[in-house]
């Protein structure tokens, strides 16, 4: 299986597909699944956004993909950012069908996906097994915590644009040990980071390493930090994706009876 992982986005939409093809080119291979980190740019209405949000543009180009029902072009699974519509992912998540667009998939804090490629079908285990259809296709486990960290809040059940204990705890519940990949919105402490900046910096978000350390994925991802990450947490990789249209802010891979080859990045 053929996979793509995207920094922020930032609304951005129809640059972010346009990029994901050029890199297909680049890598001569086609993606069979894209995951996006956070901060994909979620905003239904092009008048109601964040002050971050409007330093990047405004709500960009996914009003228009909502409105008019488009397909997204290869199966997207993504976590929230802190900067997207939290009135409107939370409707998401109480409906039950996380397939915003047609190929698009929100992945809610605390949960995981389970992703056949090729099918089209995904099931989300929140205290439940999934249950999956389809052909003799691969399996792909993805975990996920959105948001940024913030003390204030890291205590509480839900907290829209933060991630909480009491999800990090879900997830550890109920990752049964098989996750492939784990994919957060901001890094966990002990990776050094470099911004488009040029500094160079730990992060202090509480409770990501240690949910790693217990889940123990294959690889992980974060994004948030604009900026680039190459670590490992006690031989976990852990690479950190730069924003859309600055280097690195994609990434691909292949993964094989469970065996990870990195193809390149953009």
């Amino acid at each position: 299986m053929n996979i793509c992982v995207a920094g922020d986005v930032h609304g951005r939409i129809d640059k972010f597909y346009e990029n994901i093809r050029d890199f297909e080119l680049k890598l001569k291979i086609s993606f069979d699944v894209v995951l996006q980190v956070g901060d994909f740019g979620i905003w239904i209405d092009e008048k109601n956004h964040d002050g971050i949000t409007k330093l990047h543009g405004g709500t960009g180009d996914f009003p228009k993909w909502h409105k008019g029902k488009r397909a997204v072009p290869i199966k997207t699974y993504f976590i929230n950012g802190n900067n997207e519509d939290f009135n409107f992912l939370e409707a998401v998540k109480l409906s039950g069908d996380f397939e915003i667009l047609k190929n698009l998939f929100y992945v809610p804090n605390g949960t995981v996906a389970d992703i056949k490629a090729g099918t089209g079908m995904a099931a989300y285990k929140s205290g439940k097994d999934a249950s999956l259809n389809g052909g003799n296709t691969e399996n792909l486990v993805v975990a996920g915590i959105g948001g940024k960290y913030d003390p204030e809040y890291f205590n509480h059940r839900e907290a829209d644009r933060y991630y909480t204990k009491y999800e990090i705890d879900n997830l550890i519940k109920h990752a049964n040990g098989n996750i492939d990949i784990f994919i957060s919105h901001d890094a966990p402490e002990g990776v050094l980071i470099e911004d488009n900046d040029k500094k160079r910096y730990y992060p202090k978000a509480a409770g990501l390493r240690e949910l790693i350390l217990k889940i123990k994925p294959k690889i992980v991802f974060f994004g948030h930090h604009h900026g680039v990450c190459k670590s490992e947490i006690e031989g976990i990789p852990v690479y950190g994706l730069n924003v859309l249209g600055e280097k690195d802010s994609l990434l691909g891979f292949k993964i094989k009876n469970g065996a990870i080859k990195i193809l390149g990045k953009y």
